[in-house]
């Protein structure tokens, strides 16, 4: 046989014997795989992907595989994906969640776009997404739109774009980034004397774990509060939601709203929905409703353009 196909046959046997000496399935099971990528044909890799995260889901699996492709992390939802970053005094940081662009600290084959547009999550992207295509700004251009992580991630990202010129001078490279770290970025930029004239501006918004519990617990939004709620939660309503996040111990250490995301997306996963179809009602509900905010980011977009 193959290299390839020993590969697939040892992580087959390995998974057989220990699903048979399990004594039960309640108790996570870790399994490591180094590699996985080496002498498999992409469209193998995929499967075998896929069939992992059945194994996972079915047999309780905790699955952890190291790997350099960049194909493989592309497919890969950020929140799984742990990078590990040596820094010069040998101590190691892991980045959680991470997005692909900056795991693998290339943009792969977005060399070829016009315009390339770094934003920190998925909520970001929709919103400045939606906003190009509402307002025709992709005519005679292509754009590309790339969420990266958290505002430092795009920073040097794009840093690193720009002096290694990695995306060649064909391409034009902005930031937009979600608008409660704009006193942190502009002190991250003047602190580590970043010059590099990449133009920046900033959402009217934060991001959607932070803006979720800014207009669903801190001071309550009544109009997105019955939208959301007409929306999924049929069957156990956001209000019983939201009483069992103020009445447990998460409150108060949930400065940035990911453990009542948490919540909220474990009924999203029990109704069938996803986190995109929320993030989608959000950019509906924000450019109907924050059209002056708005307005300031399609003028930005619209500068870009002219350059």
């Amino acid at each position: 046989m193959s290299t390839g196909e020993n590969l697939l046959v040892s992580i087959l046997n390995s998974l057989n014997i220990r699903n048979s000496d399990r004594a039960s399935l309640l108790k996570p099971c870790l399994l490591f795989l180094d590699e996985i990528e080496l002498a498999l044909h992409p469209s193998s890799l995929k499967r075998l992907v896929t069939f992992l995260r059945e194994m996972s889901q079915e047999y309780n699996y905790a699955i952890y595989f190291s790997t350099h492709s960049i194909e493989l992390i592309g497919s890969i939802k950020p929140e799984n994906i742990f990078f590990l970053e040596r820094h010069s005094d040998n101590s190691v940081e892991i980045l959680n969640p991470c997005y692909p662009a900056y795991a693998t600290r290339i943009l792969y084959d977005h060399s070829g776009y016009d315009y390339i547009i770094l934003v920190e999550d998925d909520l970001a992207k929709e919103i400045v997404s939606r906003l190009l295509r509402k307002h025709s700004l992709l005519s005679n251009r292509l754009v590309h739109v790339l969420p990266c992580g958290g505002f430092s991630n795009v920073i040097e990202l794009a840093k690193e774009v720009v002096n290694s010129n990695l995306v060649g001078k064909t391409s034009s490279i902005s930031i937009i980034l979600d608008g409660d770290v704009k006193s942190d970025a502009q002190r991250y930029i003047a602190r580590h004397g970043i010059q590099n004239n990449i133009p920046v501006n900033y959402l009217p918004i934060e991001s959607l774990e932070k803006y979720l519990k800014t207009n669903l617990y801190d001071s309550v939004d009544h109009k997105l509060f019955r939208l959301l709620n007409d929306f999924v939660f049929h069957q156990v309503s956001l209000g019983e939601i939201i009483e069992n996040y103020k009445n447990s111990t998460d409150t108060s250490k949930d400065t940035n709203g990911k453990k009542l995301y948490k919540r909220i997306d474990t009924e999203l996963r029990a109704r069938g929905k996803s986190r995109l179809e929320i993030i989608e009602l959000i950019v509906d509900y924000l450019t109907n409703n924050n059209e002056t905010k708005i307005e300031d980011i399609v003028k930005f977009l619209k500068s870009l353009f002219k350059n």
